[in-house]
């Protein structure tokens, strides 16, 4: 009998017996619920991997078809991630934007809006949307400079026609090749968002007073409280222990002619007239900013323009808070507003000059002519924010203009017109000058009234032309200006016509003329000349018209 072991029985006898069966003849395992697995092309997986560079999951999946989830799986197949897009990694035919990246990273740079950028590259043939365009403005920034985190604001609303908020904001802007300082002036309706702007060479108070009621003009009223800083034109200071505003006496005088109430806020607290700083700066990304300009006077045409007539800008475009169209919504707060008074308040600086012999006198540092009757004489001067008037002996105008630029600014500023009632061999100065080329340059609007007299009075145009500025100066400008037009509009085309208009428009004037020494004539025969027109009708003298004109005018 042979020796076994009792366990190795034990485990023979209760190891169940396996048949053998073949491979093919298995079962099958039992199938896992679910869906069935996607395959994914290995075009497909190709286009992947030349996108990962470039884009992100999100933006790979539209483009390859398939959901974010298998693409990140074949990224995670290869050990690979997704990149944000860059403005050198952008590959070829991948968006309408491609061609403009250069324009928008260069706009961008020079700090300008979205909004403002996508206007420009509309303009230039963009056919995208504006969501790519702002991504791509968002990476750029986050490039340059980090948001900087910002302090917690409590926010206000008024209700229509309570409130209207007054600033300055100096900017330095490109004016005709040179980096110039200008002030701009601007008024905002707390509730419409409606906004006024101007540029002004200075912030003085007669400047100050002058801008605020051109926008009292153009909002075609005011609102009964306005907000204002504590500009030294306006606030002399504050007193007593609660601080209570010490106002300006003559801008204290303006605000009770309008019937507003003004409200200082407290030192370096801006954020109590926060939606006028804001507009501020809408108007130097939106703008200013990398804008050029040809003069002060382009600059605020330009600005017209878009504050009320670019789309989807400013006065045009939908507000981020109150979701309106400020222009819509003035519509309803213009009847709340405190209607104008039938007076305007005088918005000038009141002074005096020496007219000196060759009939100059200075003004902000340049010499200007002005009419030779006031020479040697003291003359009253009111000072405007963008011009000037000089007074006659009996209160009227008798001339105005604009400043100079700053770049003309020392050099005398001449004009022929005041010279030309001097006697022959007293005018020098306007020796070889034509005329009727000198009156135009003086009175633009009047061009029709001077090619009429040339027409009509050939050689003795002249003659009537310096009638014409003896009226001036004996009526006053504005006096004259009116009368010239008149006869101009009925084709009265004779010296004589616009004095009657003014003899019988102001007689009291007339008078007080005529009670002076009368002015010499410029010659022996041109009362004369004068006299032979001095008809009711030119008919008579119709056939000069068909005549040839004469070309050169002594």
């Amino acid at each position: 009998m042979s020796n076994t072991d009792p366990s190795s029985l034990i485990q023979v006898s209760t190891s169940p017996t396996e048949p053998t069966v073949p491979p093919d003849q298995q079962p099958t395992p039992p199938r896992k619920r679910g869906r069935k697995p996607v395959e994914i092309s290995e075009e497909i997986r190709q286009e992947i991997l030349r996108l990962q560079p470039f884009y992100s999951v999100r933006q790979m999946s539209p483009r390859v078809g398939i959901s974010r989830k298998l693409v990140g799986r074949v990224l995670d197949q290869h050990d690979l991630r997704p990149c944000s897009p860059t403005p050198q990694q952008s590959p070829a035919d991948s968006s309408k934007l491609d061609p403009f990246r250069e324009m928008v990273a260069q706009r961008v740079s020079d700090g300008l809006t979205t909004s403002r950028i996508f206007r420009e590259i509309r303009q230039v043939g963009y056919q995208g949307g504006r969501t790519i365009l702002s991504d791509y403005a968002r990476v750029l920034r986050a490039q340059v400079t980090p948001r900087p985190k910002k302090s917690v604001k409590r926010r206000f609303e008024t209700d229509p026609g309570e409130e209207m908020q007054i600033d300055w904001s100096p900017y330095e802007v490109s004016i005709g090749g040179r980096n110039v300082k200008i002030h701009v002036f601007g008024c905002l309706l707390t509730w419409s968002r409606k906004l006024y702007a101007y540029a002004f060479r200075d912030e003085r108070q007669p400047t100050l007073f002058e801008a605020m009621v051109c926008a009292f003009a153009y909002f075609g009223g005011l609102a009964a409280r306005m907000v204002l800083d504590n500009m030294s034109t306006a606030v002399l200071g504050r007193i007593g222990k609660e601080n209570k505003v010490l106002w300006h006496p003559s801008f204290l005088d303006l605000v009770r002619h309008y019937g507003t109430v003004p409200f200082a806020c407290k030192v370096r607290d801006p954020d109590r007239k926060g939606k006028k700083e804001k507009s501020f700066r809408l108007v130097e990304d939106d703008f200013i900013r990398g804008s050029k300009f040809s003069s002060l006077d382009d600059l605020n045409v330009r600005l017209r323009l878009w504050l009320d007539s670019t789309p989807e800008c400013c006065n045009l475009r939908v507000h981020g808070t109150t979701r309106r169209v400020p222009n819509e919504a003035f519509v309803q707060e213009q009847p709340t507003l405190i209607r104008l008074p039938d007076q305007r308040f005088p918005v000038y600086e009141p002074s005096s000059r020496e007219v000196d012999c060759d009939s100059t006198l200075s003004v902000r540092g340049t010499p200007y002519s002005v009419p030779a009757f006031l020479a040697n004489r003291t003359v009253a001067v009111r000072l405007f924010a963008e011009y000037f008037e000089v007074l006659d002996t009996y209160g009227r105008v008798a001339f105005s203009r604009h400043y100079v630029s700053d770049d003309e600014k020392g050099r005398p500023v001449i004009d022929k017109t005041h010279y030309a009632n001097l006697p022959r061999n007293s005018r020098s100065a306007a020796s070889g000058e034509r005329i009727d080329q000198a009156f135009v340059l003086r009175f633009a609007e009047l061009q029709p009234l001077v090619d009429g007299l040339k027409r009509r009075m050939k050689s003795f145009a002249p003659i009537h032309l310096r009638a014409l500025l003896r009226l001036c100066d004996r009526f006053g400008q504005e006096a004259f200006l009116v009368a010239a037009r008149r006869a101009q509009e009925f084709r009265r085309f004779d010296a004589l016509a616009v004095e009657r208009i003014l003899e019988r428009t102001y007689p009291s004037t007339a008078a007080q003329v005529a009670a002076c020494e009368p002015i010499s004539p410029l010659s022996g025969h041109g009362s004369a000349a004068l006299g032979e027109v001095d008809c009711g009708s030119l008919d008579s003298f119709a056939q000069l018209d068909a005549a040839q004109p004469t070309t050169d005018i002594p």
